[in-house]
């Protein structure tokens, strides 16, 4: 689509997007700069089409804000190498964020803004703390709302069919930590839950079930605060409960404030760290941290062009921040998948319905290996619980994670570091 036949209101919008991505700069011929509220994901050449804006509620400050300062910087440096490769069918890519400040009026909030603003064409949610309780809200919108990792719990994003999950939830990465306990050699599970969202307490449960399914006992579960200045007392409820694998139901900074508070304490034993809350840049600076995870995003060392492609585009356009976590990975493919939708669909004009029936043309895709298990979309219907993920072993001191095999065919249909693992569904 031409310039000439951009509906006036559109025009006006791409024209204001582009106007403040030169007061920005000296020239309007580079990348914009600006804090991630006006960050527009502009770059030289912008591709002439009606822009195709998304409307980000990320959680950039709080308590567990790491999920969202990453997601946000994933999706910046998705959006001007799209860009720069000429846009999504000739359509230029624009980023909105609010920072929901981990709080759910918060988020609530943000969301409504955007469902009121006309030139948002969809959602993308991360926030550890309020995505449990976004649910009816997120439902109540007129707009496709993409998973931005998160902690993705399986209540919310199978409550609505605008609501399109690619990620494996709470029920796939708890199992996930108890198989990676046992195949790491423990006889004795702890969990460590995190202080600010019930469903962290609530999984406790089910991996008491799970381990005692596989063989293992349990140590009990010990509520961690991400404010706390130690965690002393928890550990030593381990260490003394004889647990030698604790799976951590919380986000990665808190995770290695803890991991470095229980080796102090004297614990051996390993810690079982799921989805986004595992990052290798982070974990790494813990002297002597022995870990087992699963990552819900694609494995960010794996040696394939897709991957490559991710880190380049990182470290050109985020190089500040670390993206060796599934949480970077999840986003980034939650945009690559929104990018192949509407290059299957390929609609005459880009606005909410629009972007929405192109959702619906994603059926047994898997971005080459970049999504754990072929993921299929219907209009009308909520998407499905996605039950794979990836498990590797990562401890201090490593070059890259090593993956774990699955012991029987990959979810994915990939081979090598990207053939993901299955768990299967259990009450």
């Amino acid at each position: 689509m031409s310039p000439m036949n951009i509906p006036s209101r559109r025009f006006l919008r791409y024209g204001v997007a582009m106007a403040a991505g030169c007061l920005l700069l000296s020239a309007c011929g580079g990348t914009s700069t600006s804090d991630s509220d006006g960050d527009t994901g502009a770059v030289a050449n912008m591709p002439p089409g009606t822009p195709i804006t998304i409307g980000y509620v990320a959680s950039e400050s709080g308590p567990q804000a790491n999920n969202g300062i990453t997601g946000v910087a994933t999706a910046k440096a998705w959006v001007k190498a799209t860009n720069a490769a000429g846009g999504i069918l000739g359509h230029p890519v624009v980023l909105k964020v609010t920072d929901s400040k981990n709080t759910v009026p918060g988020a609530q909030s943000a969301v409504q803004a955007y469902k009121s603003d006309s030139s948002v064409d969809l959602l993308m949610l991360t926030d550890l703390v309020a995505e449990t309780a976004m649910k009816g809200v997120l439902a109540d919108t007129n707009m496709a709302v993409l998973s931005g990792g998160g902690s993705s719990d399986d209540a919310t994003w199978g409550a609505a069919p605008n609501l399109f999950q690619d990620v494996s939830g709470q029920r796939a990465v708890v199992q996930s930590m108890i198989q990676g306990a046992k195949s790491a050699g423990a006889t004795k599970v702890g969990f460590a839950a995190c202080a600010e969202v019930a469903v962290c307490a609530q999984n406790a449960k089910p991996a008491e079930a799970y381990a005692s399914q596989l063989g293992l006992k349990f140590g009990g579960a010990q509520q961690i605060s991400a404010t706390a200045t130690s965690y002393t007392a928890q550990c030593l409820a381990f260490r003394n409960a004889g647990v030698d694998s604790i799976a951590m139901n919380i986000g990665v900074d808190v995770g290695v404030r803890l991991i470095a508070d229980c080796l102090q304490q004297g614990y051996t034993g390993t810690f079982a760290m799921p989805n986004s809350g595992f990052d290798q840049t982070k974990v790494g600076k813990v002297s002597g941290a022995k870990t087992v995870d699963a990552t819900q995003g694609f494995p960010w060392w794996a040696d394939t062009p897709a991957v490559a492609a991710f880190r380049n585009a990182m470290n050109k356009y985020s190089p500040k921040t670390p993206y060796t976590s599934g949480q970077a990975t999840s986003v980034w493919a939650s945009l690559e998948l929104l990018a192949k939708a509407l290059n299957n669909a390929k609609p005459a004009e880009i606005n909410r319905d629009s972007v929405m029936s192109a959702m619906y043309t994603i059926q047994n895709e898997t971005l080459g290996g970049l999504l754990a298990q072929p993921i299929s979309y219907a209009k009308g219907q909520n998407s499905p619980t996605v039950w794979c993920l990836w498990e590797f072993k990562y401890n201090t001191g490593d070059k890259d994670p090593t993956a774990i095999p699955p012991t029987g065919p990959s979810g994915n249909g990939a081979t090598g570091d990207l053939a993901s693992t299955c768990v299967k569904p259990v009450s």
